[in-house]
């Protein structure tokens, strides 16, 4: 079980020491945690921007970003990573679990969306075993877009 918790004064600075493998980084396949920190507070009027630690009991495993569209009712996970010292346990699994479980049961959103940067098959294969569908294709950010409808 993963649990997501408010970064704050005393977490954010092992938020933004994780790092992915070299592979990962070298393939920049997922932005560098204090990036999306920032772009939360730069779209921080305009968007409903989330970030959080994620854990697994007291040990911070990774990080997510959420963006809320209150409007289309639609979940989007914006960024997720997960610590290069913690990969290979199923904690991806279990944050993209986590989300669709809290989409469901916040004000009855519909739909979570979630993309993934191209060549990025660990990512592509999660989402298509939790039921997430292709929708389209991003040019400008080489992001293969998906979406899952939520059952309420």
């Amino acid at each position: 079980m993963v649990e997501l918790k408010e970064i704050t004064e005393d977490n954010f600075y092992e938020v933004i020491e994780l790092k992915v493998n070299d592979a990962q980084e070298a393939s920049k396949f997922v932005a560098p945690n204090v990036k999306s920190i920032a772009e939360c507070w730069l779209y921080r009027k305009d968007e409903n921007v989330f970030p959080y630690a994620v854990y697994n009991e007291d040990e911070i495993v990774g990080f997510l970003l959420l963006d809320l569209d209150e409007k289309e009712r639609e979940y989007m996970i914006w960024r997720m990573m997960v610590d290069e010292k913690h990969q290979g346990r199923g904690h991806g699994r279990k944050i993209v679990e986590t989300v669709i479980e809290r989409a469901g049961n916040d004000k009855g959103y519909d739909v979570l969306i979630a993309d993934y940067v191209e060549g990025n098959v660990q990512m592509k294969y999660l989402l298509e075993s939790l039921g997430f569908k292709r929708t389209g294709f991003d040019t400008e950010n080489n992001e293969v877009l998906m979406r899952l409808n939520i059952q309420v």
